[in-house]
């Protein structure tokens, strides 16, 4: 497909392999291990999560993520504008939308802007305000770069389990510890992968703050889409909210759309905010085997194929949504009048 600027036109990898017969690898997915239990969910952390208006998303990413393709999900980046931040597709343009976003992952859409200062001045004496706690100098800083935040390996060493005898100040601190962890790892995980950023745990400093958790998530995918669609390295990745993008490319397109399993057990604890969102659907999914770069130029293949009638958009389901109970209710009629003579 023809870009529309110069700078992403000689840059992008869709036209790189389109015309110059460049070939690459499947980009690498950075870790959603918010599940992998190494950060245990503590029930006494409800109460301040449902103040930031992040308990929907946090019981569906601590429970269980999906498997993620990472073959379908390059084939899809490779066909990202960042000029109009969409998908181009022979069939037209389609992006990832607020909607999107509070139906599958239920972040929080409305509220003032996820927006502060990045500075990381006096950050540990914060931290240590934040979570009580703060990673060690290294002995000589000059030889290892100090990052501005923690690994996740110390968060995990800290923070995995709050005593049962914490007070109420060490309970605060270990849910924000918590919180800090998942959403680091789970909507804005970045390319090192190894740290959790100090700018994500002092946006967790009001409990009652109400943040559009949703559009900053939505934003951080965009840019990671932007970024992505022009590395070229061989260990190229792509990180941010990958969940939210995998269950809307297995919701809209056939490609590398993986079969559904099973579901698991789901405890809402009678709290109405704990519900499933739209992401359950893809709760227990197949795995994806075989060889990633005989299965990307497959996916990419599919996605070149391509038809309007393979696309499900998302006013079809509405379409199909209101027509079954019409075609029920005609066919009743019809029915009863055929009785009837």
């Amino acid at each position: 497909m023809t870009l529309l600027s110069e700078h992403y036109d000689k840059n992008h990898r869709g036209r790189l392999m389109a015309e110059e017969r460049q070939v690459f690898f499947p980009l690498r997915l950075r870790a959603h291990e918010a599940s992998s239990n190494k950060m245990k969910y503590d029930e006494r952390y409800t109460r301040y999560i449902e103040r930031l208006g992040l308990l929907p998303f946090i019981q569906l990413v601590t429970r269980s993520t999906p498997n993620m393709n990472p073959c379908a999900i390059t084939a899809l980046v490779d066909r990202w504008k960042p000029e109009t931040h969409s998908f181009h597709l022979r069939t037209g343009e389609m992006t990832v939308t607020l909607q999107d976003v509070s139906m599958i992952l239920a972040l929080p859409i409305e509220g003032i802007p996820v927006c502060f200062s990045t500075d990381a001045a006096n950050r540990r004496d914060r931290m240590f305000d934040l979570i009580g706690a703060v990673p060690a100098v290294p002995d000589d800083p000059t030889k290892y770069r100090v990052p501005a935040g923690a690994t996740y390996v110390w968060i995990a060493e800290h923070f995995s389990q709050c005593p049962g005898d914490a007070s109420e100040e060490m309970f605060k601190q270990y849910t924000c510890a918590y919180l800090w962890y998942v959403i680091s790892r789970t909507l804005f995980a970045d390319g090192g992968g190894r740290t959790a950023p100090w700018m994500w745990l002092k946006a967790l400093s009001g409990w009652d703050s109400k943040q559009s958790w949703g559009s900053a998530a939505l934003a951080y995918l965009y840019r990671q889409l932007d970024e992505a669609c022009c590395r070229h390295k061989d260990d190229a990745s792509i990180g941010g909210p990958l969940v939210l993008l995998s269950v809307w490319m297995w919701e809209h397109f056939s490609v590398g759309r993986p079969k559904v399993i099973r579901y698991g057990a789901w405890d809402d604890h009678d709290n109405p905010l704990r519900q499933p969102t739209w992401g359950y659907k893809w709760d227990k999914v197949s795995e994806f085997n075989g060889d990633q770069k005989r299965m990307y130029i497959d996916y990419t293949n599919e996605f070149d194929a391509l038809t309007a009638e393979q696309v499900i958009t998302a006013m079809s389901k509405i379409v199909i949504i209101c027509l079954v109970p019409l075609i029920c209710i005609l066919l009743f009629f019809l029915a009863l009048f055929s009785c009837l003579a």
